[in-house]
């Protein structure tokens, strides 16, 4: 799918500059990190044996941990664009990328490289993914709440590994700026965006149009709060919602405070295209204090529990006016509030392995 442009956010070059100097440039940094992996982790190792004070605490290792990541990124780099170029290759040249048969050869291909980051996430940090819900059938439209490192690669892992599903992929514009995603994630139905598009309407007919042509193997994706969890965030979305006049949103947004309040009009665009997809709200807990690399940095090693679980919406408990679906979806969305505060509460009775 195309990319629409954007006036504001982080600026994305031009294809034809991240193709011809993004992409080389990359693969080549990922290529030499690789062959020189084993020489960084024994810098880091050496870093950490001097980071006397974090030893001291119980919680060495910091730099091989999170400096281990980012090796691990870059040999899933090298690789992932190698294998990308091995389909545009096998394609035809291009001729064939966006067919139904490599469409789905670069949703393996991104489901692998999933694989292989989820496993640096759990080796590196600790994390214990647990997902519960029950198997659905048929094409799924999935609300899903965004915060903490990895939590989106975490879910999109299980729904292509675990579940076998034709992940369908809205994101931010900047996710271009990975190489990886340019190559392989863009050639599968997918809609990079900016949080604010220059032309809203033709945004939200792209969301249409990818709903509406779904397979019935596959899932899309909305994060409805348009980015991650931070205090600065919530405060700035509750006074957003006041300046716009909407004080009742404003009360039910100041009244969820593990998530900010959903930005609707996609979510919408989505509901409205067809009626035979289900409706599903994805919960977790277990990342909402890693809001930042700095946490993130302090807390390493994290060791801890990521608990998800997801329900269905029976379609005829949904309204079809526009007006009364944004409401439904704040009071939706303030359940999936609900489910966090409750986690939370079990997660800090033991849930958590913090040492």
């Amino acid at each position: 799918m195309r990319q629409l442009s954007t006036k504001s956010g982080m600026w994305v070059p031009p294809a034809w500059v991240r193709l011809l100097v993004l992409t080389p440039l990359a693969w080549i940094g990922a290529l030499i990190v690789t062959l020189l992996s084993p020489l960084l982790h024994l810098i880091l190792a050496l870093l950490d044996l001097v980071d006397r004070k974090r030893w001291a605490d119980g919680k060495g290792w910091r730099f091989s941990r999170l400096g281990g990541i980012g090796i691990a990124f870059c040999v899933t780099e090298f690789i992932g664009l190698t294998l990308a170029f091995g389909l545009w290759v096998a394609s035809g040249f291009g001729w064939k990328i966006r067919s139904r048969t490599f469409q789905r050869a670069h949703n393996r291909l991104f489901g692998w490289w999933l694989e292989l980051v989820t496993r640096a996430l759990r080796f590196y940090l600790g994390f214990d993914f647990v997902v519960r819900g029950d198997r659905i059938e048929g094409p799924v439209l999935a609300f899903a709440r965004h915060v903490g490192p990895g939590d989106v690669f975490l879910l999109a892992h299980t729904l292509i590994q675990t579940y076998e599903r034709q992940l369908v992929t809205i994101g931010a514009s900047k996710l271009l700026l990975d190489p990886f995603f340019d190559r392989v994630v863009r050639r599968s139905p997918s809609l990079f965006i900016s949080q604010n598009p220059v032309d809203a309407s033709a945004c939200l007919h792209e969301i249409s149009e990818l709903c509406r042509t779904m397979a019935d193997d596959s899932v899309m994706i909305i994060c409805p709060e348009g980015g991650n969890w931070t205090p600065g965030r919530w405060n700035e979305a509750i006074e957003r919602l006041e300046s716009r006049g909407r004080h009742d949103q404003a009360e039910l947004a100041a009244a969820m405070t593990h998530v900010l309040p959903p930005r609707t009009a996609g979510a919408v665009a989505a509901l409205r295209a067809r009626d035979d997809v289900t409706v599903v709200f994805i919960a977790h807990a277990g990342l909402d204090d890693l809001f930042s690399i700095g946490q993130l940095w302090e807390k390493v090693p994290i060791r801890r529990r990521v608990e998800v679980e997801y329900w269905s919406v029976p379609r005829d408990q949904m309204p079809t006016d526009p007006t009364q679906l944004s409401a439904w979806l704040f009071g939706e969305w303030a359940k999936v509030d609900a489910w966090i505060d409750d986690r939370q509460a079990l997660l800090s009775n033991g849930g958590r392995r913090d040492s």
